[in-house]
């Protein structure tokens, strides 16, 4: 039975008195401020695992019927509800195949979750850096060569962990990077947060599971329309993994108190992408992104190469993108994803329609006929060509007894935080690694932990 017509059902008939939690009694008493933001229909639907309902932490019933069908529409051993975001997906799917010490390749690019995975487990990283785009200011795709000569230099390592697509919507070659996975018996792991919607559009890339990964891990909330932090792990039918022991990992870093109205969300989303209503959607999502780029002035440039297109990447000749984001947001009260001096990021998504994306153009055009030569961009910041030195694995760094430095006196010192920029998340330095005077200009801080 679908979990989200049994809450609904649950609570029209309201025949039941509640001495359990959440203390709210099904919206018996909300406060006001709160019921004026969710709505008073919320409340109802929000219960813990009363009688008649299944168990996140061991489905039997209906959360396992729900589960199958989502496994079943994603074509994989197993999926998995994620109500902690696809964070919680990276670290059950590290948790599972990582134990202390196990060598993993990473790529640099990665999201901090699973700087945080490391910690978890107590792996040992092996990190690499994909090829750098200079023109764009993004990484570009893994390729099996990037890979290769890790592992065949490097017989233990256990696992490898990529992102695909990037933030920034740059795919990976995944099939002929399981393919080495699979020579070397190496489990192929996939944060595929930004590939929501690839099992239900036209893209230059499919699901990583159905390219021979053992587990990905999709955030929902990001294009595909539910709320934050609504997400999903799945498991291969190709892959070894067994489904309980992913379960169990769950259930370590898992809630015991998981949101109904959550779950019933995922639910829902992933019935209306596989819907011919959300197929057709998906389509005119990227008809409407594609008449977009066309339109665009030509003093402004879209990424060019295969990409993920809901991921619309800007580049403006001559132009700092941080001040043409800046002016948009001010003056036109648009916001983009993110901005370097290089590029702006503006992520698309089921929620996307024709009349943003109209409005969007408008004030491009009208920005890039009043520009200034103000604007115009110095030198770009190459974060990616600095080099870092490894003295502690992660588990250990997060162990050691820290203090507090000025960063300008932290050259040659021992980074105790991760010093990263949020968007999009990939650290600068981890704790345990060297910091050099390189680094010191990026730290946007003025005092650092150290080991």
């Amino acid at each position: 039975m679908s979990l989200t017509k049994k809450i609904k059902d649950y609570y029209k008939k309201q025949n039941t008195l509640l001495f359990t939690t959440p203390s709210h009694a099904q919206g018996r008493f909300v406060v006001p401020q709160a019921e004026k933001i969710l709505g008073s229909t919320y409340f109802k639907a929000d219960f813990s695992e009363i009688e008649g309902f299944d168990n996140l932490r061991a489905p039997q019933s209906t959360i396992k019927s729900v589960l199958n069908r989502i496994s079943s529409i994603y074509d994989s051993k197993a999926s998995f509800m994620l109500i902690n975001g696809s964070t919680s997906g990276i670290l059950a799917a590290m948790l599972t195949v990582l134990q202390d010490n196990d060598r993993v390749l990473v790529a640099r690019n990665c999201h901090i979750s699973v700087y945080n995975g490391l910690v978890l487990t107590g792996a040992i990283p092996v990190w690499f850096s994909p090829e750098y785009d200079n023109e764009w200011g993004i990484y570009k795709g893994v390729t099996r060569q990037d890979i290769e000569d890790y592992l065949n230099k490097n017989k233990d390592i256990k696992a490898l962990i990529i992102t695909s697509p990037t933030y920034e919507g740059i795919f990976s070659d995944i099939y002929e990077i399981s393919k080495i996975c699979k020579e070397h018996d190496v489990i192929l792991i996939v944060d595929e947060a930004h590939g929501a919607l690839l099992n239900f559009g036209k893209f230059k890339s499919k699901p990583a599971i159905l390219q021979g990964a053992d587990l990905s891990i999709q955030s929902l909330h990001k294009t595909a329309g539910a709320v934050n932090p609504a997400a999903l792990l799945h498991i291969s039918k190709s892959s070894s993994i067994l489904p309980e022991s992913v379960q169990n990992s769950l259930n370590l870093i898992n809630t015991t108190s998981p949101s109904y109205p959550l779950m019933a969300d995922i639910e829902a989303t992933v019935e209306y992408l596989h819907s011919d209503k959300g197929i057709k959607h998906i389509a005119k999502l990227i008809e409407d992104i594609n008449a977009f780029i066309k339109a665009l002035p030509k003093e402004i440039k879209a990424y060019p190469y295969d990409s993920d297109p809901t991921k619309i990447l800007l580049k403006l000749d001559g132009c700092n993108a941080n001040d043409i984001a800046d002016i948009l947001n001010r003056k036109y009260r648009i916001e983009e994803e993110y901005s370097t001096q290089n590029a702006m990021l503006f992520i698309t998504g089921i929620g996307t329609d024709k009349n943003m994306l109209k409005q969007l153009l408008c004030a491009l055009k009208k920005i890039m006929k009043t520009k200034s030569d103000r604007i115009f961009c110095s030198d770009d910041i190459k974060i990616h060509n600095l080099k870092t030195d490894i003295k502690y694995p992660p588990r250990i760094a997060r162990s050691k007894p820290k203090k507090l430095i000025k960063v300008n006196q932290a050259a040659g010192q021992i980074c105790g935080e991760c010093i990263m920029k949020y968007p999009p998340g990939i650290p600068l330095l981890l704790p345990g690694e060297v910091i050099s005077k390189e680094h010191i200009p990026y730290i946007e801080k003025e005092a650092i932990l150290i080991i």
